[in-house]
């Protein structure tokens, strides 16, 4: 199932450059583990990108060494040896310059992350995206996203999706098919301008991965009115800023998952919606209710789910578990490829 799709997402990765030269730069944070390594090497040899480590140069070597892992082809960059080190400096001071009272201590913070220095390097545009996560918090990695890279113009805020890959369902879908969940990993209670935002971004991200139209559905307990709280107006409101911030989104709410998923239901539910029973962009209410629903369809839906996957960065980065294979890794590679490509 996530087999497809992830294949799918490889080969995009590997068109996705303008020349066979042109392949783009994808920065490794945590680079000195095993797993990163091999995901570097294969990543290079599928030419799915040109692979950055940033870190110790010896202490990545050496580690590569006792791997058994070549490291031919692949750029290592720490804040020692990038020759442009004052200029990446003053280029995070300028843009930090609220937060940040000096150079001095612009430089002095990029030199004490390495996954800051790797984040600052994708936003100056040396490197294209970024990943990192296998040994380093999440929240590490989204402080450095957030505050080497930032938010994309008019996103108010860094969000994230899964994806989830499904096997055909007798009497309801005869192909296997994918779906983005969002929420479910980093916003814990958003705002109505937050969500028109999150479902704005996913259905994005869920093109540029899938290839496939977004419909997306704002989900909640409640359809077209039926009944009423805080929670189904928040909703309703994010739907409406939605629509007028982006008009040729394709997106209904308030819709309960059966509405927006099941024809039958839709029929009977939200007749007149041009999203229910077709939705394949699911835009939950808060975090609660998007992990919970990720890891029902995960866990007894058969589902295979990919993430979560990083969106709202002017230039992408993406944290791992830090349980990820060597294989997570690679696919997250090439799902960074594809986000850089389509912004």
């Amino acid at each position: 199932m996530a087999a497809t799709i992830l294949e799918e997402i490889r080969s995009k990765a590997r068109l996705s450059r303008r020349q066979a030269d042109d392949r783009a730069r994808i920065a490794l944070g945590d680079s000195t583990d095993e797993r990163m390594l091999q995901a570097a090497r294969i990543a290079t040899d599928e030419q799915i990108a040109s692979m950055i480590l940033i870190g110790d140069p010896t202490a990545i070597e050496q580690g590569a060494k006792r791997a058994g892992i070549a490291l031919n082809g692949i750029e290592i960059v720490s804040q020692a040896n990038c020759p442009a080190f004052s200029q990446l400096a003053a280029f995070y001071f300028e843009r930090r310059k609220e937060k940040v009272q000096s150079k001095d201590e612009a430089a002095m913070e990029l030199r004490s992350s390495d996954l800051l220095f790797g984040a600052t390097l994708v936003a100056s545009g040396y490197a294209d995206g970024m990943v990192a996560g296998s040994l380093s918090p999440t929240s590490d990695v989204i402080r450095a996203a957030l505050k080497g890279i930032g938010l994309a113009e008019n996103v108010s805020v860094l969000s994230s999706l899964f994806l989830i890959a499904f096997p055909a369902i007798p009497g309801m879908r005869d192909h296997e098919f994918t779906l983005a969940f969002a929420d479910a990993a980093v916003v814990p209670e958003p705002t109505a301008i937050q969500l028109a935002d999150i479902a704005i971004e996913t259905a994005r991200t869920y093109e540029t991965l899938t290839g496939n139209e977004a419909r997306v559905a704002m989900l909640s307990f409640s359809t077209k009115g039926s009944a009423h709280s805080e929670s189904t107006e928040k909703m309703i409101e994010a739907t409406l800023l939605a629509r007028a911030k982006v008009p040729s989104l394709n997106i209904d709410g308030e819709l309960q998952f059966d509405a927006a998923f099941v024809p039958d239901v839709a029929e009977r539910k939200a007749k007149d919606s041009n999203v229910a029973g077709r939705a394949n962009v699911f835009i939950f209410p808060n975090l609660d209710a998007g992990n919970i629903g990720y890891k029902i369809a995960e866990r007894l839906g058969m589902g295979e789910a990919i993430g979560p996957i990083l969106q709202g960065l002017r230039r992408p980065m993406n944290d791992l578990s830090r349980g990820a294979s060597v294989s997570d890794i690679v696919n997250m590679i090439a799902i960074t490829v594809l986000q850089g490509a389509n912004q």
